[in-house]
């Protein structure tokens, strides 16, 4: 899940600022202190999408995909049957291993949800874990189209050297 969490470092936005706790206590390694963190802003903040993104990330990069799916399906009860939702449980899968269930999530995502970069961007994930690099190719492609992002090339990069 990528998020724009790379410009963090002087945040000025409202929204910006209440992650910035959270945010600092991830540099510093302090995992469960940053999810606490997250934790009370969702609490406060449920609708708070780049939250729920990015303590996505945060349990995703750290190997905690149980968690991970967990925080998913607590941001379906909180967003109901939406493409963020759909999303966030296709990536948890995916990392999960559960490939099937993952793309079928994610279709599900770009049904619901089609001109959300995030979607495309972990549907093009899923596809290149599975070996599908066309479709993985062609998913980040509309991505980036979407919404242009560095992790997106890298992503796109990768698949291409794969090959």
């Amino acid at each position: 899940m990528r998020t724009t969490a790379s410009y963090d470092l002087f945040p000025d936005a409202r929204s910006e600022r209440a992650l910035a706790r959270a945010r600092w206590l991830a540099r510093e390694g302090r995992m469960r202190d940053a999810q606490s963190a997250y934790d009370e802003l969702l609490a406060t903040k449920p609708e708070f999408k780049a939250c729920w993104a990015e303590y996505f990330e945060l349990l995703r990069s750290s190997g905690l995909k149980d968690e991970a799916l967990q925080l998913a399906e607590r941001a379906r009860a909180t967003f109901g049957e939406t493409g963020f939702s759909f999303t966030l449980r296709g990536a948890a899968l995916t990392e999960l291993g559960r490939y099937a269930e993952a793309l079928a999530e994610l279709e599900r995502a770009v049904e619901a949800d089609p001109d959300l970069a995030l979607v495309w961007h972990e549907l093009g994930y899923a596809a290149y874990k599975i070996g599908d690099r066309n479709r993985a190719l062609l998913a980040l492609d509309r991505a980036f189209a979407l919404e242009p992002h560095t992790d997106t090339l890298k992503l796109r990069g990768q698949i291409l050297r794969d090959a």
